[in-house]
């Protein structure tokens, strides 16, 4: 009984980090049930791109609020209000890639999101908020797929601003090349690989490209 229960969590650990189990017979019921209850929150969402070695997983995840226990996407949406996919990508493409101190597999990487108040031409940055991600790229269970993305926040408030995940989103999209533009009125979030000044000048002609931009380098 003992050599069945341990094939069977065996089974079940593989199919939780998406790896593939071994071909059991048919009417191993057990080893299904297992499987059909444990898999949905290691379930792979989307392989990111990572400045580390290969790509990123971000998994389904989970978040009993409770407990405040939980990982990936699920964990990230509902707790830190972080919404999209490609706002996580923004943070494993980010080249400030860290080991966490005394992990066995962990790094943390960041980002900047600041926001700006633009008038007359000139736009003074009035808030900015350090962004964290942290990963495992462990392979668990015999799994050819890394742990993946454990969560990614703010530093500060424990929800983000929704203008937090525009601007990742940009980042993104851009690969995070340096903001040099403004709205010549109103509010834009901007960000660089650089640190950003204080005051900037606006550029009428690029500020509905760049409205929305994060950073992966302190804004001063």
């Amino acid at each position: 009984m003992k050599v069945i229960q341990k094939t069977v969590l065996g089974v079940a650990g593989l199919a939780l980090l998406g790896g593939a189990a071994p071909a059991y017979a048919a009417g191993s019921q057990q080893v299904q049930d297992v499987q059909v209850q444990a898999a949905p929150k290691y379930k792979i969402l989307k392989n990111l791109s990572y400045s580390g070695p290969g790509n990123m997983p971000l998994r389904l995840g989970y978040y009993n609020k409770s407990k405040d226990a939980g990982f990936g996407w699920t964990k990230i949406k509902n707790k830190h209000n972080i919404t999209k996919y490609s706002a996580v990508q923004a943070l494993t493409k980010s080249p400030n890639r860290k080991k966490v101190p005394k992990s066995k597999a962990s790094y943390s990487l960041t980002a900047y999101a600041g926001k700006y108040k633009c008038s007359r031409g000139v736009c003074r940055l009035v808030k900015q908020y350090k962004v964290t991600a942290t990963v495992n790229e462990e392979h668990k269970g015999g799994s050819k797929y890394k742990f993946g993305v454990v969560t990614e926040h703010i530093i500060g408030p424990e929800r983000a601003p929704n203008w937090v995940t525009k601007s990742l989103v940009k980042l993104n999209k851009k690969g995070g090349r340096a903001a040099t533009a403004q709205k010549v009125n109103g509010e834009s979030l901007v960000g660089s690989y650089k640190p950003l000044t204080k005051t900037v000048k606006a550029n009428k002609a690029a500020a509905a490209d760049l409205d929305y931009r994060g950073s992966y380098k302190l804004m001063k």
